[in-house]
């Protein structure tokens, strides 16, 4: 399975990378505005490219022969959803993950907490997208070292869980790697948090 990882320099980008290249059978394609800061990353396995999400020529260019595409991207968020869901429908890729927040929805967390708007809207562009997309809306993120989470569905009506506590980032990493390889969570938006105590 070839994936390619948008944002790989991103604060998530290396725990994804090493989660997902534990597997056996897993390439990586690597895309992200500064690919110096990925040399470590240099292997058989995996391929670096630079290139800004916003370049939709040079993006089609990154998706041709990919399975699936993960995205942990900050910035002009609604501007790089609206290029990633045209080059992926040109180029035919159907599969997306898509590292958004908590607090997209109205009444998702019990404290009443939203994301900025940025987060909302496109989150909403790749919900309205038709691709076969995933939706993670972690809670603010730490270094732990563990694997220590929940999910909620927003498909299924729950609310997000334990708000005030982190996630690591090793977490997120487990669930995008489920979500990649075990296809879960498809045409889903999953609340990811700590486990409560």
């Amino acid at each position: 399975m070839k994936i390619l990882l948008l944002g790989a320099s991103g604060s998530l980008g290396s725990y994804v990378i090493d989660e997902l290249l534990s597997v056996e059978g897993v390439n990586l394609r690597l895309y992200a505005r500064d690919i110096k800061k990925l040399e470590n990353f240099r292997s058989d396995k995996t391929t670096l490219m630079q290139g800004d999400v916003q370049d939709k020529a040079r993006l089609k260019e990154a998706l041709n022969g990919v399975d699936s595409v993960y995205a942990g991207l900050a910035g002009s968020l609604e501007a790089m959803a609206s290029s990633l869901v045209s080059a992926m429908k040109e180029t035919g890729v159907k599969r997306l993950v898509w590292i958004t927040s908590y607090g997209i929805y109205e009444g998702e967390v019990p404290s009443g907490r939203r994301a900025p708007s940025s987060y909302i809207n496109s989150a909403k562009i790749i919900e309205n997208s038709g691709l076969c997309y995933t939706l993670i809306r972690p809670q603010w993120f730490s270094d732990a070292n563990e694997i220590d989470y929940e999910v909620t569905s927003w498909s299924k009506g729950e609310k997000f869980k334990n708000e005030n506590a982190q996630i690591s980032r090793r977490s997120i990493a487990n669930l995008v790697k489920r979500c990649l390889l075990d296809g879960f969570g498809i045409k889903d938006s999953l609340g990811i948090n700590k486990k409560e105590i």
